[in-house]
């Protein structure tokens, strides 16, 4: 379709060429026919005035011009086969339209070329693309073959593109999915593991209760041991249960503007009888005008577990700091304890989902290493977010080296 327009647009371009060449070698035929007709009309005597008037570029005697006409006409010299004039006229006429024609031809022939000379470039660039698409089924997503895309191709240049995004994001896709496949593997085997020890646990003291040699003050220490055991199976299965809901959208962090100094509190207070078996004091510098957007349920919840593990790893007659600092864009909040501190080398991961760290003494205490873990999961969906640095505190205004951990939540004062 393309090549038949173009043809089209030459033929017509040529042939309004041909016209203007030949109206402008007819114009040459009248003037020159003119004056042969007036030299016609002129008697003898009045030839060389003819020639001064023409010379001149005067008016033309009509008069003379008309007897000439008539002379001309009288002989046949006004037929165009008849005089020297007409036939330069015809013959100039006919070179014109030949040399128009062999342009016309030529210009076929290069427009032919070029058509199939695109025609093939575009076969090869669809082959190309077929490849890409063969290539995509076979799961190989690396798209190669730029170079075979011209810059007279934008179109087939744009798809191109458009398939390696699309490879790209295959590639992506298909990573995301062998990593959500082994972290599924992993998840697996963390609870297989964590519910391992309690439910052994759990097996051998209902195995002891079943024997009949013990006193009732055995059967009852080794009671508490199976409601203990069932109570840490119970706090496992619900911090399971939350992150669940949590990964699969089920729980919905909505942000309300509160004071969050109540929200501490909240948490102090529901921890504060663990705290109080240790003899574990909890401290909090108190400042004024905290109301700040947070979902209070689900940050008391990641409060309380930054407090039950600075009491689980600090030994009694310690104290629990929590400091407040307002910032500029958010709100600083340090929870320092007087335990047995982080690595340095571990300091992220101890937010990993079921990490613990391998230190006999983390080890020797019950945990599942998920309550850090949901901890930054809710802060990092409120735009907060969680570290933690240990043997020091950074405090408001001091810096001075203290054992244990200290643990910095921050949350933007705005939406």
């Amino acid at each position: 379709m393309r090549k038949k327009y173009n043809l089209v647009v030459g033929f017509l371009v040529i042939l309004l060429l041909d016209c203007l060449l030949i109206f402008n070698e007819w114009n040459r035929y009248q003037e020159k026919m003119e004056i042969v007709t007036l030299f016609l009309g002129a008697e003898k005597e009045e030839l060389l005035d003819t020639a001064v008037m023409l010379w001149r570029n005067e008016d033309i005697d009509t008069e003379q011009q008309s007897k000439g006409l008539d002379t001309g006409e009288q002989y046949g010299y006004l037929d165009l086969q008849a005089n020297q004039f007409g036939r330069e006229f015809l013959k100039h006429s006919f070179i014109i339209l030949l040399i128009s024609g062999a342009v016309f031809a030529g210009y076929a022939l290069v427009l032919s070329g070029i058509q199939k000379r695109a025609g093939r470039q575009r076969k090869a660039e669809l082959s190309e693309l077929s490849k890409i698409l063969d290539q995509f089924q076979q799961r190989k997503y690396e798209v190669e073959g730029a170079a075979l895309f011209t810059e007279e191709t934008d179109m087939l240049q744009q798809i191109y593109g458009q398939f390696a995004d699309f490879g790209e994001m295959l590639k992506l896709l298909e990573e995301r999915m062998e990593l959500e496949k082994e972290e599924t593997k992993s998840l697996v085997t963390d609870i297989s593991h964590q519910l391992k020890t309690p439910i052994a646990a759990l097996k051998a003291c209902f195995e002891i209760l079943l024997s009949e040699d013990l006193s009732r003050q055995e059967r009852e220490e080794f009671s508490e041991r199976c409601k203990k055991q069932l109570t840490g199976l119970e706090n496992l299965l619900n911090a399971l249960l939350n992150i669940s809901r949590m990964e699969t959208g089920m729980i919905q962090v909505k942000k309300e503007t509160a004071d969050i100094l109540e929200t501490v509190a909240s948490a102090v207070s529901r921890v504060y009888m663990k705290a109080s078996d240790k003899n574990i004091a909890i401290e909090m510098e108190e400042i004024s005008g905290l109301q700040i957007p947070h979902d209070v349920k689900w940050t008391c919840e990641a409060f309380i577990n930054i407090l039950e593990n600075a009491i689980k790893y600090s030994p009694g007659e310690t104290t629990i700091t929590i400091r407040l600092q307002k910032l500029t864009t958010f709100l600083r909040i340090e929870f320092q304890d007087e335990g047995i501190g982080v690595p340095k080398e571990e300091y992220h991961k101890i937010f990993k989902r079921f990490y613990r760290i391998q230190s006999h003494l983390v080890q020797q205490q019950e945990g599942s290493g998920i309550g850090l873990y949901l901890t930054r999961e809710i802060l990092e969906r409120q735009g907060g977010g969680i570290r933690v640095v240990s043997g020091y505190s950074s405090g408001i205004a001091q810096k001075r080296k203290f054992p244990g951990s200290t643990f910095i939540v921050q949350l933007p004062l705005r939406e």
